[in-house]
C-alpha cells in the first residue's frame, strides 16, 4: 500500500538564539532528531540560520500535536530554555505564539 503525501496547511517554526559556532552543527543535529521521530503528523521544511538566530521549519496540520511530538524528542538533549516556537497557516503572513506561553512576541525575520 503506497501512502499519499499529505498537503500540510501551516507551518511551526523552532527558534532559537545563535550563540557559538558550533551552532550550525547543534541546528543540524536537532532537525535531524526532528525528522527521524516526527512520523506523519508533519514533515521537516528544512533550516535557516543567520543574524543571531537558527530555525527548523516543520509544515503540518496538526501544530498542537507537532509541537508536544517535537518537544518530547528534543527535550533533556537539547537545551529548550531558549527555544520559541510559532505558528502559521500558508493563507496568513504572521506566525502566532505558541511556545513558551509567557513571551511576550514571535517573530520570524
Amino acid at each position: 500500500m503506497v501512502e499519499e503525501k499529505a498537503e500540510f496547511k501551516g507551518q511551526l517554526v523552532f527558534h532559537w538564539p545563535v550563540s557559538s559556532e558550533q551552532d550550525d552543527q547543534l541546528l543540524l543535529a536537532i532537525e535531524d532528531t526532528i525528522t527521524k521521530g516526527l512520523g506523519p503528523i508533519g514533515m521537516v521544511d528544512g533550516h535557516d540560520i543567520g543574524r543571531g538566530k537558527m530555525n527548523v521549519f516543520v509544515h503540518t496540520n496538526n501544530p498542537q500535536r507537532a509541537l508536544a511530538r517535537t518537544i518530547s524528542l528534543i527535550q533533556g538533549n537539547y537545551d529548550l530554555s531558549q527555544m520559541a516556537v510559532g505558528y502559521r497557516k500558508f493563507v496568513e503572513d504572521e506566525h502566532r505564539l505558541m511556545y513558551p506561553p509567557d513571551l511576550e512576541w514571535f517573530r520570524v525575520s
